[in-house]
């Protein structure tokens, strides 16, 4: 585990970063925490100069069971910013994904069966209002968003009209004009219940000219690059941290040889007894020697001597004998880039008591790259 201690202290921000990117993405895609009714459900349009649409959207909720700390509502397309808020609506928030597009509306508090609460909010809605310039005239198709679990006891749209009243060539269904602002209403709005507006303007003289650059959340091609460059980024945080550790232990074992050698050549008891360990060691794994006289160990990955077996490989025999003895787990490793994460069940009981964490010996040497020396 020594080896991802560096890249342990950065992988925490790189993977929050890339945590709250992806919840953002994917926060309209919970499910219903209960059952509801919604009393009443008022949307105001105003068409605006620039051909956006202010729309003032009031809502009252009645939890009937489990339990409502937020909840979404649909709107006509992804182009719209929030303006503002009040009532039980503590946060609101664009949750575009998975083919829903509209608002998230944090409520102040998780509301309870029995309670109720309303919430208003207003956004600026752009593609909603259709020009017709060749034609001089505008068009708004608009279907408020519906809630396929639950019943709208009173549903109203007003459009407060920017032009005269008597200009409309198209209201469908039929409003009730008072002043500048038609009214449509619905009483008793079944589950999944649709209600659509028409209306067809022939003056579209308080609209500007020009059409206003659109602002627009980020495209799904700037998410995936961002996530991209993070991962990019991880993946070179932790190379660098496996090369560093390399070296750091290849310069370490290279001092360890030299070391050796220079007691072997200074002290010819301990030169003896490094070259009866070696012998002993070949026996016992079956390394016959090359037509070179040179000894191949497969499981150090090169050819070993005398030096190499006292520095290296009786060093890691000795650090086993040392180690405190743990249970013995169910799993083995089948590669060198094996870590297995062993359970262990004790005690007589069934399931996990402890868990450890085992590495394979033979697979560490191998990772250690040791230099060949003496070949």
């Amino acid at each position: 585990m020594r080896v991802f201690k560096p890249m342990l202290r950065w992988l925490p921000a790189g993977i929050f970063a890339l945590v709250l990117l992806l919840g953002s993405v994917l926060s309209a895609a919970a499910a219903d925490t209960g059952t509801y009714q919604i009393s009443n459900y008022v949307v105001t349009l105003e068409p605006q100069s620039s051909g956006q649409v202010r729309m003032t959207y009031q809502q009252e909720w009645k939890v009937l069971s489990g339990h409502i700390p937020w909840i979404t509502v649909g709107l006509a397309n992804s182009n719209y910013t929030v303006d503002s808020y009040s009532e039980a609506a503590a946060r609101v928030s664009a949750a575009n994904s998975g083919g829903f597009t509209g608002v998230r509306v944090d409520l102040d508090k998780d509301y309870q069966p029995g309670e109720s609460f309303k919430v208003q909010f207003v956004v600026l809605q752009a593609d909603l209002l259709e020009r017709l310039t060749s034609e001089k005239k505008w068009r708004i198709d608009f279907t408020p968003a519906w809630y396929d679990n639950a019943v709208t006891d009173h549903l109203q749209i007003n459009l407060v009209s920017p032009v005269d009243t008597e200009t409309y060539s198209l209201l469908n269904p039929q409003p009730v004009t008072n002043g500048n602002t038609f009214t449509w209403e619905k009483a008793n709005v079944p589950r999944g219940g649709h209600f659509n507006i028409k209306v067809e303007c022939l003056d579209g003289n308080f609209l500007s000219s020009t059409v206003p650059v659109k602002s627009q959340g980020p495209s799904i091609w700037v998410i995936v690059a961002i996530i991209a460059v993070i991962l990019i980024l991880i993946y070179f945080r932790i190379a660098l941290a496996l090369r560093r550790n390399r070296q750091a232990r290849d310069a370490e074992i290279k001092a360890r040889i030299a070391t050796t050698e220079k007691e072997l050549v200074e002290n010819g008891e301990k030169e003896k007894a490094a070259e009866k360990g070696f012998k002993e060691y070949v026996e016992d794994k079956g390394i016959k020697p090359d037509q070179q006289g040179r000894y191949y160990d497969r499981s150090y990955g090169s050819y070993i001597t005398p030096i190499i077996w006292m520095a290296i490989l009786s060093h890691q025999g000795r650090q086993a004998q040392n180690q405190p003895h743990t249970p013995s787990c169910a799993c083995a490793c089948v590669s060198c880039a094996c870590a297995c994460a062993c359970a262990c069940a004790g005690g007589g009981a069934a399931g996990c008591s402890r868990k450890t964490l085992h590495e394979c010996r033979t697979c560490s040497v191998l990772r250690a790259n040791i230099p060949k020396i003496g070949t």
